[in-house]
């Protein structure tokens, strides 16, 4: 694709503070994340799937109601006392534990990342299930199944067993609002690169109209360049070569 250099440093909007904080929240999402994805995808990629992340993650919430002691009311407890007063929730972990394993063994058994067989930072294949429900006739999408289908499961789950006042039921509910969450945040961050891509292309095939010929912005799809232009259309002409510069495409066969 060609680059618009006038389009990258004139017309681009950048809310840098906006990025950080979706970059912060997919990174700090990604924990609570995997308690669920573990259960719900199939075949990740292997640096998406890392199994030290997902040691790092068991060892946090094996100890959190051993730390958070007062909020769990087994304050001065020992560690087997907590165990026992929450079996609900070590109950979980050993499961998400074994989903880890099984995670872990299909990504090692994947063709290598090296060979270009495999998208390393694949989030995993999504149970065939969610693709057969329908809602008002028609299939969910993937983006509906990833922010909504997926998490909802243990969103209810978590409000059952919280009514059954078992503190793994606020887990859940939290993880799977986490999981909704990023999952909107990594669509709007999809959703802007696409469009930044589409303008830029519409920037390049309007260039003409647009600063040589200086048509209105309504015949041009809303585009106008800013700044002073050259009087002569075949200055501007010429100028206009050096607003665009090729990509360097590399292609793996």
């Amino acid at each position: 694709m060609k680059k618009n250099l006038y389009y990258r440093q004139v017309f681009r909007r950048r809310n840098y503070i906006k990025e950080l904080l979706l970059d912060f929240f997919l990174s700090v999402a990604s924990m609570p994340r995997l308690l669920l994805e573990v259960f719900l995808r199939k075949n990740m990629g292997e640096r998406y799937f890392s199994p030290f992340v997902a040691s790092f993650v068991f060892v946090v919430f094996f100890f959190f109601p051993y730390a958070m002691g007062g909020m769990f009311g087994s304050y001065g407890d020992t560690l087997p006392e907590i165990i026992k007063d929450n079996v609900s929730w070590y109950l979980f972990l050993a499961a998400y534990a074994a989903g880890c394993f099984f995670r872990w063994q299909e990504v090692i058994r994947l063709p290598s990342v090296f060979d270009f067989a495999r998208y390393s930072l694949s989030a995993g294949r999504i149970h065939p299930i969610f693709y057969a429900i329908r809602i008002g006739g028609k299939p969910v999408d993937k983006r509906g199944i990833e922010i909504i289908l997926e998490p909802a499961p243990f969103f209810l789950i978590g409000l059952l067993l919280l009514w059954m006042d078992q503190r793994v039921g606020m887990l859940l509910i939290t993880s799977s609002i986490v999981y909704s969450l990023s999952y909107i945040a990594a669509y709007h961050k999809g959703d802007d690169f696409i469009m930044d891509k589409i303008d830029e292309m519409i920037c390049n095939e309007e260039l003409v109209s647009a600063f040589v010929d200086e048509l209105d912005a309504s015949q041009t799809r809303g585009v106008h360049f800013y700044g002073h232009k050259p009087a002569d259309p075949g200055t501007r002409r010429q100028l206009a070569k050096a607003f665009i510069e090729e990509d360097d495409l590399v292609e793996a066969r």
